[in-house]
């Protein structure tokens, strides 16, 4: 008799922290076996470049002084942080129009686009392209959107609809359609498409 009362008593206490055990397995079990909490372990272990957010096909749409629509977007984009006015773009595509409507096209392989003063810094493989037959290519550019004036030294090559042209040094004003070349320059014209010289003014 007194060996079942013994039991009974030991049942009794442990019964109850059984009990609490159970709850707690199933509260947290969820959490342990969570995927998301994997996850968020390897967001902690990202390195820390990759801790800026990323935007995936941005677009930017503003108008310029003429009054034109100007696009430009990308496969991502980033800031260094969130003060900065500074976008790190990849594989951008903007699309501008001159002064007179004519439109223009510039694809490059990475840039910086800065929307404060309508700046774009471009690098890698940089095409500039206009509907007037002007195309130019070089590796690194500063391109003001305003303006249209792109400016380069790392060398560049194009093709108008006069002929071919290279050069280590450039300035090109794409509204008023003027080239200026510097080092190395070479050019090659086209004696089907002659050029057409602006008309000199003779009144004294």
């Amino acid at each position: 008799m007194q060996h079942e009362i013994d039991r009974t008593r030991l049942l009794k206490k442990i019964v109850p922290s059984l009990a609490v055990i159970a709850l707690i397995a199933l509260v947290f079990w969820p959490f342990v076996n969570s995927k998301e909490g994997s996850f968020t372990l390897a967001i902690d272990r990202l390195d820390k470049r990759d801790e800026n957010a990323k935007l995936i096909k941005p677009r930017y749409v503003g108008i310029d002084k003429h009054n034109h629509p100007v696009n430009i977007s990308a496969e991502t984009a980033f800031r260094k942080n969130n003060d900065d006015n500074d976008y790190y773009l990849k594989n951008l595509l903007a699309d501008l129009k001159m002064s007179d409507g004519t439109g223009i096209k510039i694809r490059a392989t990475s840039g910086m686009f800065d929307a404060d003063v309508q700046e774009i810094t471009l690098n890698g493989t940089v095409e500039i392209t206009t509907e007037n037959n002007f195309h130019l290519i070089t590796d690194h550019t500063l391109f003001l959107i305003n303006e249209k004036i792109a400016t380069g030294n790392h060398g560049m090559t194009g093709s108008t609809s006069f002929g071919t042209l290279r050069a280590d040094r450039f300035h090109v004003d794409v509204n008023q359609e003027i080239i200026r070349l510097k080092g190395n320059v070479k050019m090659h014209f086209d004696p089907q498409q002659p050029i057409e010289l602006p008309k000199l003014n003779n009144d004294k």
